[in-house]
């Protein structure tokens, strides 16, 4: 019985030093991996992603007041089309973006309208919106900072800060000063989500924040046209 029991607890110990040098494994090889390069490639393989869905919130900041400008769960098909669902201004939306023509739901009316792209800024005024990756093109990087670690959705991220010089013409006219907090999946080298602020160029005290994540990168998703009358 004896023999039993050290057989048991030597065997329990192994397992233990086991468990606790795979742990020391791991964070030395995360220690080593380079904010920089994880950055740009997290970013490339994230904008070559055929579809995925992703939450996006965006608030103004004027003078301590918040206001929240959009509240949206979109997605995006192999096949480019995009919807979004949710609130923009306190006003409930539901868009479809499909072969070159905005698909928009009017409660008043109870019926779609449909602006064709080449009639309208409207894609260029919900950029943000309908392309959420936009905000990730960047003329320059600027300083690049690893911040920490998060888990999300069951993924380990590393959380990489940089303040880039945006390529984004809407947010280039409006804004300036931008910094990101960019939490990047180290196993499949993905964006899972992103927090970024910026600074009004017409007045100081008013500031953007905007949150996205990301989700269900490259599955099967169907988006399909809304039936117009």
């Amino acid at each position: 019985m004896k023999r039993w029991w050290l057989i048991t607890a030597l065997l329990l110990v192994l397992i233990i030093i086991g468990g606790v040098s795979s742990l020391l494994f791991n964070n030395y090889q995360q220690s080593r991996i380079d904010p920089g390069e994880l950055l740009t490639e997290a970013l490339d393989r994230t904008a070559a992603a055929r579809s995925f869905r992703y939450n996006l919130e965006s608030t103004l900041l004027v003078e301590g007041r918040k206001e929240e400008i959009s509240r949206i769960q979109g997605e995006k098909s192999p096949e480019g089309h995009i919807h979004i669902k949710g609130e923009m201004v306190k006003t409930p939306v539901d868009i479809y973006h499909i072969d070159q023509a905005i698909y928009n739901w009017d409660s008043f009316s109870e019926r779609w309208m449909v602006i064709k792209d080449a009639q309208t800024d409207t894609t260029k005024v919900l950029i943000s919106e309908l392309d959420p990756l936009s905000n990730f093109n960047f003329k320059s990087i600027g300083e690049i900072k690893r911040k920490g670690w998060e888990t999300i959705d069951g993924r380990k991220c590393m959380i990489v800060n940089c303040k880039p010089s945006v390529e984004n013409e809407l947010m280039e006219i409006l804004w300036r000063s931008f910094d990101y907090n960019i939490y990047i999946d180290v196993k499949d080298k993905l964006v899972r989500k992103a927090t970024l602020s910026a600074v009004s160029k017409n007045n100081e005290d008013t500031y953007l924040n905007m949150t996205v994540s990301f989700k269900d990168f490259n599955e099967k998703i169907s988006i399909v046209k809304p039936t117009v009358d």
